[in-house]
């Protein structure tokens, strides 16, 4: 303990020896205001660029692909034909159920008028009323066969509809998954579609960052070298258990910008802001005895130690160096919100005050300065 308190006493006695012999020599510095104003802080998070709609084509029939109008990287537009599949067996399934309905109209028209005929020989007593009774039925059992076929029918040309693949909205191919000649079975893929107008960006970011997000927010996106406009759509509530951190979906407005999915996208969310405060060039804070201090130029004469009646009224007052120990509550790119750590420098740290932001590293307090 006895060897701590002698090291602390000489490295005190060394400090004030080299402050005192510094005190003489001149020390060029540049100075900046302290000024009182506002400080916000952002932080900076990268995400990526998604397009929201994006679908992988399937069929929904199955069959030999016959004809394949499309190519990756190919603009589309809703409605245009991506791939026609075999439909040739389709087709005549198509034609043999046509003709068993007209057939069934055919009987229908008969058995209708057989019914009417027999209905009066009823009354008349000329027939059985088993013999009406059986054309009855027989006239139910080919009405409902023929809502039967008419479904059938309808099915068949479903299903001969959807040989034919169709863009369901605009977009550009992303990938082909079909050639001609080959067997697609139902649900088999076709192609990818994207929607490039459709553009999102997702960005994982930690809880505290999340709790303060609105959804409808307006927000600006740089990707590509540019800033592009977008709404926060919300955050994802479910997170990554590993990051502790959630999805922020933003929507963007891309217009005619052309993206990628997958690109990089940054965003700027506030951390801090400090209202009101003291503020000075971040380089103006330095380290001195393991706490954060600041040079303050010192023009004013120390009248403790001049006598009034020898004063010379003619000297110029020098610019002397004065340290202040502060407390840093921000910092942002260049500038950092400032107070007094101590009663006497809260007290007299005011804007106005010139601080010094270069040559501070070789500055003790009380020395003479020489202003850049």
């Amino acid at each position: 303990m006895k060897n701590i308190h002698t090291h602390v006493f000489i490295y005190f006695l060394i400090f004030t020896l080299f402050t005192f012999s510094n005190s003489f020599a001149e020390t060029l510095v540049e100075t900046s205001p302290i000024i009182r104003g506002n400080l916000n802080t952002e932080q900076v998070f990268i995400g990526t660029i998604h397009f929201s709609q994006s679908s992988l084509l399937a069929s929904k029939t199955q069959g030999m692909v016959l004809k394949v109008n499309f190519d990756t990287t190919q603009k589309m537009h809703e409605g245009d034909i991506l791939v026609e599949l075999d439909h040739e067996i389709l087709d005549s399934s198509i034609k043999a159920i046509q003709a068993s309905i007209k057939e069934l109209y055919l009987l229908k028209e008969k058995s209708t008028k057989d019914l009417k005929r027999y209905k009066k020989l009823v009354q008349q007593k000329n027939v059985s009323q088993q013999k009406y009774d059986e054309i009855y039925y027989d006239k139910i059992r080919i009405d409902q066969k023929l809502i039967s076929s008419n479904a059938e029918l309808e099915a068949l040309l479903i299903e001969r509809q959807q040989n034919i693949i169709t863009a369901p909205f605009n977009g550009i191919i992303t990938e082909r998954h079909v050639e001609i000649g080959e067997w697609v079975d139902k649900g088999g893929k076709i192609a990818t579609l994207i929607n490039p107008q459709k553009v999102i960006s997702l960005f994982n970011i930690p809880a505290p960052f999340a709790l303060n997000i609105k959804s409808g927010q307006k927000i600006m996106v740089m990707t590509g070298n540019q800033s592009l406009a977008g709404i926060i759509e919300g955050i994802i509530i479910k997170g990554d258990n590993k990051s502790r951190t959630f999805p922020l979906k933003i929507k963007l407005d891309s217009g005619s910008t052309v993206l990628f999915e997958g690109m990089e996208a940054q965003i700027n969310l506030p951390r801090a802001s400090r209202n009101d405060a003291l503020l000075v060039p971040r380089d103006a804070v330095i380290k001195r005895f393991g706490h954060d201090v600041i040079f303050v130029v010192d023009n004013a004469e120390d009248q403790s130690k001049v006598n009034p009646n020898k004063a010379n009224p003619n000297k110029v007052n020098q610019s002397k160096a004065k340290m202040y120990p502060v407390t840093v509550h921000l910092y942002d790119a260049a500038m950092a919100a400032i107070s007094g750590s101590e009663k006497e420098s809260e007290k007299e740290l005011s804007a106005g005050m010139q601080v010094i932001i270069k040559g501070n590293e070789r500055v003790f307090p009380g020395q003479i300065l020489k202003l850049k």
